[in-house]
């Protein structure tokens, strides 16, 4: 059986609430609860996710950005030098990114959250009382 992966759509560069609106992915947080890592503890890393899966990957010329916001913090704000912010609100035509979407391992997502966090290790879950 293969290992779960996340899956980060190209499409969710163009919108205020793409990725999940910036929340963590559910396979995600079912992995670590299956795991006996507590997410509560690890920063989703989707920023680095995106910066290091999907955007090396994207076929046109694009610029992001990371935001402050409770939305999906990185976004493009051009490609191939036009500016497509307005899509990020539904105000324009939203353009088809190349490729639809890349998959990362479960092992990677883990990798990149220990590594924001300055962890070696993965905070585990209190077992349960008796």
């Amino acid at each position: 059986m293969s290992e779960p992966q996340i899956t980060l759509f190209s499409s969710g560069l163009l919108s205020k609430w793409g990725f999940n609106d910036g929340e963590p992915d559910e396979t995600w947080l079912n992995w670590c609860d299956n795991q006996g890592v507590d997410h509560t503890q690890l920063e989703y890393p989707l920023v680095a996710l995106v910066r290091t899966h999907l955007l090396p990957t994207i076929e046109q010329q694009v610029t992001a950005v990371d935001i402050e916001t409770s939305h999906n913090p990185i976004r493009v704000d051009t490609i191939d030098g036009t500016d497509v912010r307005e899509v990020w609100f539904g105000r324009a035509p939203e353009p088809t990114l190349a490729p639809e979407y890349v998959d990362v391992p479960m092992a990677e997502v883990l990798r990149l959250a220990l590594a924001d966090a300055s962890l070696t290790e993965p905070p585990r879950c209190a077992p349960p009382l008796s």
